[in-house]
């Protein structure tokens, strides 16, 4: 085997089993050593309605998601309770599958698109209102 010198190619280095140097790349922009946040930059300065509303507006969304995810839940267990309390259901076979899995597999699919679209059509309903109330006039 040959010594390779500085000259060599990375895959060339791997072979002989020699390690590339480690190199540390660091920032010379000084700016960036601030602590203080930088200034804001926007269209017009935030007043105190508008900071009320926006604090209105994040608890309406949280209050969304947990009803959403509460309704959700609820739902799920529901459907599971009703499958396992019919035994019907479990005769039933559609190419040689229960149609309890079936319905585990493919069931709930369409419960989470109606969840979704709902909770982005309240979404859109919320922010719609904000914009009303934020915007000038």
């Amino acid at each position: 085997m040959t010594e390779l010198g500085s000259t060599g190619s990375a895959g060339d280095r791997r072979r002989a089993g020699t390690r590339p140097v480690r190199e540390r790349v660091t920032s010379v922009d000084a700016a960036s050593a601030r602590t203080e946040p930088p200034p804001r930059t926007g269209r017009w300065a935030v007043g105190e309605a508008e900071t009320l509303f926006t604090r209105s507006l994040m608890r309406a969304h949280g209050r969304l998601a947990i009803m959403c995810l509460v309704s959700f839940a609820i739902a799920l267990v529901l459907v599971t309770v009703v499958m396992s309390r019919i035994p019907l259901l479990d005769e039933i076979a559609l190419g040689g599958v229960p149609l309890t899995w079936l319905i585990h597999a493919y069931g709930f699919y369409p419960l989470m698109i109606v969840w979704a679209v709902g909770y982005t059509l309240a979404c859109q309903r919320l922010e719609g209102r904000f914009a009303q109330l934020v915007e000038p006039e």
